[in-house]
């Protein structure tokens, strides 16, 4: 019975791997996907605030 258990939690411990580098790799997508002229755009109004 304590191998099963261990087996268990060996098999929790993965899942919980995967999904960790499930949720990056999506968040690495979402980085991905930010176009570099909204980020420039986002960055002038930024500055401009800054200067008024």
């Amino acid at each position: 019975m304590p191998t099963i258990l261990l087996s268990l939690l060996r098999n929790i411990e993965t899942f919980e791997h995967i999904r960790a580098a499930v949720c990056a790799a999506r968040e690495y997508e979402r980085e991905l996907s930010v176009k570099p002229a909204n980020a420039a755009a986002d960055l002038g109004a930024g500055s401009a605030a800054i200067v008024l």
